[in-house]
C-alpha cells in the first residue's frame, strides 16, 4: 500500500481537561492529527466568533469526525495541531523572545518504492573518525572498489564547533 505519511516535528497538547467548558470552542486542540473526507464546508478547524459563545460554538470541530465517514478512496484533508505552551515570565519585556521556537510536520512518501533506493547505489563511502580527537579518518567503500566517487586520503581536521573550518 502505498501513500504519504504525516510526521509531526512538534507537538502541543491542550493544558485544560477535555470536559472543561470553555475547550468546546477549541475542540482541535484535543487532537494531535485527525484526517478527514474533504468537504467544501469545512474550511476552517475553529472560528474567532467560537471564544463569544463556548457552549455553543459557530465552528464544532468533532462533528467533522464524528460521522465516522470512510475515507477510502476520497480527497482528504489532514488537520494537524502543532504549537506551543508560553508561560509568561519577567524576561518577556520587551519582547518575547522566540528564535528557538519552531513548530512543523513532514509529509513523507510511504512504500513508493519496492526497496530502498540507496540499495541501488554502486559508489557508497562511508568516512568516520578513527580516535576522539579527530585528527585522522577511517574510509570505507562500498560496492564497486574504484575511484570514481572515493575521496583521496587526506588529514582532515575537525575544530568540533558548529560551522567550524575544515583544514585539509
Amino acid at each position: 500500500m502505498l501513500g504519504y505519511r504525516i510526521q509531526l516535528k512538534d507537538m502541543m497538547k491542550m493544558s485544560y481537561p477535555a470536559w472543561y467548558d470553555l475547550v468546546n470552542g477549541a475542540r482541535w486542540t484535543l487532537n494531535q492529527l485527525v484526517v478527514t473526507k474533504f468537504k467544501e464546508a469545512e474550511d476552517r478547524s475553529s472560528s474567532i466568533y467560537n471564544q463569544a459563545d463556548p457552549y455553543d460554538p459557530v465552528v464544532n470541530f468533532t462533528k467533522y469526525f464524528a460521522d465516522d465517514e470512510s475515507i477510502e478512496n476520497e480527497d482528504l484533508v489532514a488537520w494537524v495541531t502543532i504549537g506551543t505552551i508560553h508561560i509568561p515570565h519577567s524576561e518577556d519585556l520587551p519582547n518575547t523572545g522566540t528564535p528557538a521556537n519552531t513548530f512543523g510536520f513532514f509529509i513523507r512518501p510511504y512504500n513508493y518504492y519496492d526497496e530502498d533506493p540507496s540499495i541501488a547505489s554502486t559508489d557508497a563511502v562511508l568516512i568516520t573518525p578513527s580516535d576522539d580527537s579527530f585528527s585522522s579518518s577511517i574510509v570505507e567503500q562500498y560496492g564497486k572498489k574504484n575511484d570514481t566517487c572515493s575521496p583521496r586520503q587526506k588529514k582532515i581536521n575537525y575544530k568540533g564547533a558548529y560551522g567550524s573550518q575544515y583544514s585539509f
